[in-house]
């Protein structure tokens, strides 16, 4: 029975990123989900209640990758800065492959939605801040990071960089595939 559950979780998880891919956050809804699946409403309704649960489900599998991933980071026991390049490196192939996190995270209405969904996102950029602040303490404590600034500060940098790169790698995508949109049009 938990094999089958989880088969549903992994297609709805899979169907809604395609939606959010092709049409946005703002059209991820129960009713989208089931015709994209093919299925009937209520047949959803028995494991999610409303449309932000759908997001709940994807946020969940967002932070349980992100927490493998941290996990593998920490086992390969690199030096500080090796840590941060494998970090980065990590996130952007992430991200590459499962560009509808982005879409989720970088949404401006994703605070103002149900607090499970705030508190996902909390917990998954509280990740985030404790591994960059473990890692930059470690650096600074070795003396390979020889900065003034205080690890707080780097870290909100870090991120924001790593946030910047991100939103501009999606703008590029979305630019390229309006072309290639207009072009067919035209075509």
């Amino acid at each position: 029975m938990s094999i089958i559950m989880e088969l549903k979780k992994t297609e709805i998880i899979e169907k809604a990123a395609h939606i959010i891919m092709d049409s946005g956050l703002q059209t991820l809804t129960i009713n989208n989900l089931a015709n994209e699946m093919n299925v009937q409403e209520t047949q959803l309704y028995k494991q999610l209640t409303n449309d932000d649960d759908i997001l709940l489900m994807l946020l969940l599998s967002f932070e349980t990758d992100i927490i493998e991933f941290v996990k593998e980071l920490v086992n390969k026991g690199a030096s500080p800065e090796s840590e941060l390049k494998l970090l980065f490196k990590g996130l952007y192939f992430l991200f590459l492959q499962k560009p509808y996190y982005l879409s989720i995270i970088f949404d401006g209405e994703l605070m103002k939605r149900d607090a499970s969904i705030k508190n996902s996102f909390l917990r998954i950029r509280n990740i985030a801040k404790n591994y960059l602040t473990g890692v930059i303490d470690a650096g600074k404590n070795e003396n390979t990071f020889k900065t003034k600034e205080t690890t707080v500060v780097m870290v909100n940098k870090l991120l924001s960089g790593f946030r910047f790169l991100m939103q501009e790698d999606q703008r590029v995508k979305e630019m390229i595939l309006e072309l290639k949109t207009l072009k067919t049009l035209k075509d």
